[in-house]
């Protein structure tokens, strides 16, 4: 005997699928372009809604899929933007704010890591250095570099 009937669209014990299911999909195969469209659509379809969760992950998911086709610093600016929406629907210590704020710190990384990989570079790592540059270093070998005491074995040598 059934003392509850089940209640809500979703009777016969299917769960619910989200809206951004197919974004998700297109994303995890790689086709990031596609996914970007796909979740702008679903965040545009659910923007009339005010406090609807789906609308700003649609909108995370789409600059998560910016960052994955290089637009590093687009990314940060769609990031940017909705910090304050994720704040004050999820609020500040949410986990889906948390992966929000830890997504825009690894989009800042990727925009600014190249140029400064590229400054760096030709300053300390020989292979990287500008052509025509020659190396400047000492003219006596490692071994004579060495304070006397290091080259003799030092004072821990075996006696």
């Amino acid at each position: 005997m059934k003392l509850f009937r089940p209640r809500g669209r979703h009777e016969a014990g299917q769960p619910a699928r989200s809206p951004l299911a197919p974004a998700t999909a297109l994303y995890e195969a790689g086709r990031y372009a596609e996914a970007e469209a796909e979740a702008r659509a679903v965040a545009a379809a659910r923007s009339g809604r005010r406090n609807d969760p789906y609308a700003p992950l649609a909108m995370s998911l789409a600059a998560l899929a910016i960052g994955a086709q290089g637009c590093h610093t687009e990314a940060v600016t769609a990031y940017d933007a909705l910090l304050p929406v994720f704040g004050r629907i999820f609020g500040a210590e949410h986990p889906q704010t948390l992966k929000l704020r830890s997504d825009r710190a690894q989009a800042l990384t990727a925009s600014i890591l190249p140029q400064a990989l590229s400054r760096t570079r030709s300053a300390c790592c020989p292979t990287h250095r500008a052509p025509g540059r020659s190396r400047a270093g000492p003219s006596r070998p490692r071994a004579a570099r060495r304070p006397a005491a290091l080259r003799s074995g030092g004072p821990y040598r075996a006696r």
